[in-house]
């Protein structure tokens, strides 16, 4: 465990340095879920995003460094937004995702300034302080639509119920699927816009 208000951010893994902006730590979460790589490809674009060019000879010892890092330093308490990556290529991956940094970049960008009154797009910051002001966020509406995607539709009282569930789907992260008859007048209307403007 990290005191960082004793000993500041750490900058190596034991030994190896590490980078540590919080853009780093983004792209690392955003690598490890991007399904249009393989497995290993991901995690060793990840480590080499972390390590660049030092990475760890021994395997273990780096995958320790990559999960240490997406946990903050705590070896007891995972990023809960990451999943192992040993299951990030499963069906249902993205029913464990609360948030998306590319989806949910507008709502992040604001709500650091209205609480932080800091600009995400210019600031310089330690990935374990970005995660650790991440948590700390007050009611917003990021924290609102996490909220709807992590609610649990079976402790809602049945009145509300139905409107509930519309949100959590609005909001959802998995891609939406559309049925056959939808995607006709999805297609129909695109084709009728294109009409228009030539």
């Amino acid at each position: 465990m990290i005191n960082a208000m004793l000993d500041g951010y750490p900058s190596d893994f034991e030994g190896y340095l590490i980078r540590t902006d919080f853009r780093i730590g983004i792209q690392i979460s955003q690598c490890l879920r991007d399904d249009e790589y393989e497995e290993h490809e991901r995690v060793a674009i990840a480590l080499k995003l972390l390590y660049g060019c030092g990475i760890p000879d021994d395997i273990e010892q780096a995958m320790r460094g990559l999960g240490w890092f997406l946990a903050a330093g705590d070896p007891k308490e995972p990023d809960p937004k990451m999943k192992p990556i040993e299951e990030a290529d499963s069906d249902d991956e993205e029913d464990d995702a609360i948030f998306d940094f590319d989806v949910d970049s507008g709502r992040i960008i604001s709500a650091f300034r209205r609480f932080y009154n800091i600009d995400l797009t210019h600031a310089k910051m330690h990935w374990f302080e970005f995660l650790g002001l991440m948590g700390d966020l007050g009611e917003c509406a990021f924290s609102k639509i996490v909220g709807y995607r992590n609610m649990n539709l079976s402790d809602i009282p049945q009145t509300q119920r139905q409107t509930y569930a519309e949100l959590k789907k609005k909001y959802s992260l998995r891609k939406q699927e559309y049925t056959e008859e939808e995607q006709e007048r999805i297609n129909a209307f695109l084709a009728e816009l294109q009409g228009n403007t030539t």
